[in-house]
């Protein structure tokens, strides 16, 4: 069974969270917001939650995006974008 998750969230996030409903849901996000094949899709779960995101390029490469289990950064960005803000 899936660990709880590892920072405080609201009720109906941390079920889905638990459950790895909301990964279910990222994964058709994705297909959805980027066309990209569902078979070309995949989700980790890190026990820490610092993984947020990785790419693997077709040369093999892979571009991570790793970081402290909190959504401050993420939403600061989507927020000040384009301009580049330090917290």
């Amino acid at each position: 069974m899936p660990e709880a998750p590892t920072w405080s969230m609201g009720a109906k996030i941390t079920i889905d969270s638990a459950t790895l409903a909301n990964k279910a849901l990222e994964i058709i996000e994705a297909h959805f917001l980027y066309g990209i094949a569902y078979e070309r899709l995949d989700a980790i779960v890190h026990p820490q939650s610092v993984i947020h995101s990785l790419v693997e390029f077709v040369d093999g490469s892979v571009l991570a995006q790793l970081g402290f289990p909190t959504m401050e950064l993420p939403i600061l960005y989507a927020l000040t974008y384009p301009i580049e803000s330090r917290m």
